[in-house]
Order: structure tokens, then C-alpha cells, then sequence
């Protein structure tokens, strides 16, 4: 018995010392060492990185308050340089949280995987600095059928009063869009739904098609067709209306600021108004898909002079800064931005621009949900960039589906075009749709006509990315090839070549393949 006794108190004297010293260790271990991470462990390519230096041991804070501290950002050993030049983060102490923090912008289309962080500076930190890693990753959009082909209509005319020719001839009401649609060998119909601003006073959205809309979802789903509504986002469709619930975005013009047509980036109404239009549109029986357009930096941008300079690290205003008027900093950006002698500063801005596109899409698909696909016109000029618009951006924060606007281009910008996105992009990345115009001006009055339209859908679609075809195609839009510049040519021989480029579409996919990571 008493053996018994002397082993117990001996187990428990020995659990008693190892709580002790292991409570002193892990004491030490969580109020001695300095801790280098991010706020979060993974990270989509539309955000910026959030670093943070911290530590509860005074004298390692006041060692790190002595000198700036700045960090660097590797992958596999080797220091990542970022948009704007970007290779050293400084740091800034907060006194709120007692911490050291910095902002690194995700490189454009980063490849996926660990990131590391390294302090440099002083080495006797080093002992005590604990560094977390993080990832940078990419999101899975929702899976697209392969090879589809897309015909568009970008009219807000009254559908109930429309009056349309069909191939047969006769004259129909708005279902003669959908004999075309049918004729063109289209899968999906996307249809213009919502702009700004209404006819009535302070009406935020042209309304008189939304009692329609159900008809045609009802149609569409009758003939077999895929059915989309889209809203125009951030260019407005009137040059006098000014809806007072928003702040409309500024350009420079002869050396002042001047208000323009489109809605600013900055507005925090804009995104709850499209939300709640998107969901609307959602909610149709016979709805596929919602879309958005001009969901850019529409018009100058110059307003967003303050919110770019403070939140994208690195920039320098000029001397007397703090002095200038705000009318004085808007010039400023302008005058910098025009010269383009710094390039990195554009960079910086086409990547601020696209991040702040990037909030505004996360928060409308946020409301929207997945449910439904969501996808988004973009303008090609620099990947996008030159317009405030990233594709893999737009991916992340929940684009679902990117139609890639590969129009109003010479022969030689066309091709430009390609090269660029093929350097840029691959399936993985993105899931794209490339689109085309039925215009023949835009086509530069080929002699080819719609066989030139022909051409630049599927060159796009074979070639856009660096390892393989696009989703599809989409045809840009039923509007024009009824009532537009068609040249010598018909309404019938334009969406001819729509067919057939749509059956080609089909054809350039192989059974089975994938994009953006989906089947």
C-alpha cells in the first residue's frame, strides 16, 4: 500500500513540475517572441495582403520602435516584386493595436501557393521572431457549359411595343428576337435589363420592360434557350440627369474637374442598387444567368484621388500636399497619370482601380448568391487593366463567367489583343467567353464583312488563352444586326456567321475539358 502511495505521489509530483515548467515555457514562448503574419492565411488576388508585426515583450517593442521595419514578401526562396515596383513593405506602428502593420497588393494573376514573410532589419529579433506563411489562391467559379455561344441585345426600347422581322419574313412582337436567336443557333439569349437613369423623377432604373421580362424568361425556356439579364453599372444613359442619391465621377478638362455621366466607384449606394436590381432579375422563373456591364471605372475617376493615395502603399504626393485644395490633388493625379513618364504609378493605379471593382463585385455577389451565375462585360485594351479591370480579379470576387469585348480594333490591335491575353491567361485562371460585334465600321468596312466577324470570333476563341480554347463565344448584339451598320450585307447573312461560328465553337473543345478548375 504504501508503495502504491509513493508511486502516486511521485507521478504527481512529476505532473506538477512538468505543468509548471511547460506553463513557464509556453508563458515565455507567447509574451517573449515577436510574431510576423498576415490578418488572415489565404488570400483571393482582388486584395490586399495584411501584414502585421507584433509582441506583449516591451523591451522587443521598444527595439522595433527604434528603427522603421520593413518586410519583404517570398515564394520559394526567391523576393516577389508586386505591382507598382513594389519589392520592400515599410511598416507603420499603430498605437490603437499596438502593432506594426503594412499592405502588400497581390500581384497581378499571382500563381497559386505559399507566400512567406521576412523582417529585415535588426538580427536580434531574429531569435524571437515567429513568421506565419500564407496562401494566395484562386476561386472556383461556377462550371460553364464548353463551346457555348452567346447573341446579346444591348436595347432598353419598349418590348411591348416592338415590332420585329422575322427570317420567315413576317412580322412579329418582341418573339421575333427568339426566332433570330433560334436561327442563329444561339444557346443563350442575354438581354439588357436595367440602366440609369428611369423616366419618372429620382427613378434610379428605366423600368418599363421589367413586366415583360417574365414573359420572355417563360419563352425562352419554352424554346430551350438560356436566358440572362444584365445591368448597366457605372455609365449612366443620359448627359443632363443627375440622380441626387449618388455621386457621380469627375474628369479634368482644361486644367479643372468636371462631372460626368457616370456614377463614381466611391458611391456606397451604387453596389446596393444593382444588388437588389440582380436579385430581382434572380428571382424570374427562367432566369439563368445575371450579368453586369460597365462594372469599371466608367468616366475620369479623378474623385478617388484621396482613398487611392491612402490605401496603396509607397506613394508619394509632391511637397506642400497637405495644403492642396481637393480640386488641386484631382488635377495633380490627372497630370501624373497623363504624362505616364512613372510607370509603376500606373500601374499602382489600373491595380487600385480594378481591387476597388473587385470590392464592389463581392459585395453585390454576396447579396445575389451563387445560385444564379454571374457574369461581366469587359473591356481587352492591357488585359483590362487600361479601364480599371482584371479578369482574374473579377473571377475572385465572384464573377462567374468573363465576356471579353475583342472589338473596335484594327487588324493589327486585334491581334495585339491576343498576344497579350495569351501571355496572360490561362484556363485555370479564368473562365472566358470572347465576344465579337456585328458592325461593319467596327470591322474597319472589310471587304470580308461577317466573314471577318467570323474570323475574329473564333481566332479569339482558339488563341485568347495560352493553353487551349475559351468557354464560347457571344455575338454583340441582336440590335445592331437587325437595325444597324451592316454595310452590303443583311441581317440573315451577319447572324449566318454567327451560326456557323457557334458550331465551330463546339467543335474546338475537347469532350471533357475543363476551365477555371470545374467541369
Amino acid at each position: 500500500m504504501l508503495e502504491r502511495r509513493g508511486v502516486w505521489l511521485f507521478i504527481g509530483t512529476a505532473v506538477l513540475y512538468g505543468l509548471f515548467f511547460g506553463g513557464r515555457t509556453a508563458w515565455k514562448e507567447w509574451h517573449g517572441t515577436v510574431r510576423l503574419e498576415t490578418s488572415k492565411a489565404e488570400y483571393l488576388h482582388d486584395e490586399f495582403i495584411e501584414i502585421r508585426l507584433w509582441t506583449r515583450d516591451r523591451a522587443s517593442a521598444r527595439r522595433l520602435a527604434a528603427s522603421p521595419q520593413r518586410v519583404i514578401v517570398t515564394r520559394d526562396g526567391r523576393t516577389v516584386r508586386t505591382v507598382g515596383g513594389i519589392e520592400v513593405v515599410p511598416l507603420s506602428y499603430l498605437a490603437a493595436s499596438d502593432r506594426w502593420t503594412g499592405r502588400w497588393p497581390c500581384p497581378w494573376n499571382a500563381p497559386p501557393g505559399e507566400y512567406r514573410l521576412r523582417l529585415l532589419g535588426d538580427p536580434g529579433i531574429a531569435e524571437r521572431l515567429r513568421m506565419s506563411p500564407f496562401r494566395v489562391s484562386r476561386r472556383k467559379p461556377a462550371p460553364m457549359p464548353q463551346g457555348m455561344s452567346v447573341l446579346t441585345l444591348e436595347s432598353s426600347d419598349s418590348l411591348a411595343d416592338m415590332k420585329v422581322r422575322t427570317p420567315s419574313g413576317e412580322t412579329k412582337d418582341w418573339r421575333g428576337l427568339l426566332d433570330w436567336v433560334e436561327y442563329a443557333g444561339a444557346d443563350a439569349f442575354w438581354m439588357l435589363g436595367g440602366e440609369t437613369p428611369g423616366q419618372g423623377e429620382g427613378e434610379v432604373w428605366l423600368s418599363r420592360n421589367f413586366r415583360v421580362f417574365p414573359e420572355v424568361a417563360r419563352e425562352c425556356r419554352r424554346r430551350g434557350i438560356k436566358f440572362g439579364l444584365y445591368a448597366m453599372c457605372y455609365l449612366t444613359t443620359s448627359k443632363t440627369v443627375r440622380l441626387k442619391r449618388y455621386e457621380y465621377a469627375r474628369e479634368v478638362e482644361e486644367g479643372g474637374s468636371v462631372e460626368t455621366r457616370a456614377i463614381s466607384l466611391r458611391d456606397p449606394r451604387r453596389p446596393e442598387d444593382i444588388a437588389a436590381l440582380l436579385k430581382q432579375f434572380r428571382d424570374i422563373p427562367g432566369v439563368d444567368y445575371v450579368g453586369l456591364d460597365y462594372i469599371r471605372n466608367a468616366l475620369g475617376g479623378y474623385e478617388l484621388v484621396d482613398e487611392f493615395l491612402a490605401e496603396f502603399p509607397g506613394l508619394k504626393p509632391p511637397e506642400g500636399w497637405a495644403a492642396f485644395t481637393r480640386e488641386e490633388r484631382m488635377v495633380w493625379l490627372a497630370r501624373k497619370k497623363g504624362m505616364r513618364r512613372d510607370l509603376d504609378f500606373i500601374d499602382a493605379w489600373q491595380w487600385w482601380r480594378a481591387h476597388r471593382v473587385g470590392q464592389i463585385v463581392r459585395r453585390i455577389k454576396a447579396e445575389v448568391g451563387d445560385a444564379t451565375p454571374l457574369w461581366a462585360f469587359t473591356l481587352t485594351w492591357d488585359k483590362g487593366w487600361h479601364h480599371g479591370q482584371d479578369p482574374v480579379m473579377m473571377n475572385d470576387a465572384g464573377v462567374d463567367i468573363d465576356a471579353l469585348m475583342l472589338y473596335e480594333a484594327t487588324e493589327d490591335q486585334f491581334e495585339a489583343l491576343l498576344k497579350d491575353w495569351r501571355r496572360y491567361v490561362r484556363r485555370d485562371d479564368v473562365q472566358l467567353l470572347v465576344g465579337n460585334v456585328i458592325d461593319w465600321p467596327l470591322h474597319q468596312r472589310s471587304e470580308l464583312g461577317p466573314r471577318s466577324f467570323y474570323s475574329r470570333l473564333l481566332r479569339g476563341m482558339d488563341r485568347v488563352y495560352a493553353d487551349g480554347p475559351a468557354v464560347g463565344i457571344f455575338s454583340h448584339d441582336l440590335q445592331r444586326a437587325l437595325w444597324g451598320r451592316l454595310g452590303t450585307w443583311t441581317t440573315r447573312q451577319w447572324l449566318d456567321e454567327v451560326r456557323r461560328a457557334g458550331l465551330r465553337a463546339k467543335s474546338l473543345v475537347p469532350a471533357g475539358s475543363t476551365v477555371g478548375g470545374r467541369s
